[in-house]
């Protein structure tokens, strides 16, 4: 087992992009229907061996973030992402939880912790993750942009 990190990321909050030819759709909020949303998009998260640290273990890919308003004071987080088992190993979050925090300048309104799927090597795999939020709805009108704080992942390495 290697002890792996990843590095912070930060990302805006907008609109959820429109659709268009040369783009895949976004994956997350799973019904657009359902309320209003902010809407971010992280191109990776990678997971860096702590005694190598320009070796990467495995990843997260294009990870899609959504909060969106289902009713008056209640929220949903989704998160999608695709799962990079292609370096080294397969990666866990038995270490620590992927965190998103939700943020309003510099103040964090919400947290939420993510204990995502094992990352398989040789697989770039999807994976999604949804939860209720606890948000006033004047946190949701100032929510600006999404923090990932680095946190501890866990690998095995795979060399075949």
């Amino acid at each position: 087992m290697i002890a792996c990190r990843s590095l912070p990321q930060m990302c805006l909050l907008g609109p959820v992009p429109p659709r268009t030819p040369g783009r895949s759709d976004a994956q997350v909020p799973s019904d657009a229907a359902l309320g209003v949303s902010r809407y971010a998009r992280i191109s990776y998260v990678y997971f860096y061996s702590e005694d190598e640290p320009d070796d990467v273990a495995f990843g997260l890919l294009d990870v899609e973030i959504a909060v969106q308003r289902r009713a008056r004071n209640e929220f949903s987080l989704e998160v999608y992402c695709i799962g990079d088992g292609y370096h080294s190993g397969h990666g866990s979050s038995a270490a620590a939880p992927l965190t998103v925090e939700l943020k309003a300048g510099s103040r964090t309104v919400a947290t939420a912790h993510w204990s995502y799927p094992d990352v398989l090597s040789g697989h770039m795999d999807p994976l999604t993750f949804s939860t209720s939020i606890a948000l006033s709805d004047a946190d949701f009108e100032a929510l600006d942009h999404v923090y990932l704080p680095s946190v501890r992942a866990e690998a095995v390495i795979c060399l075949e």
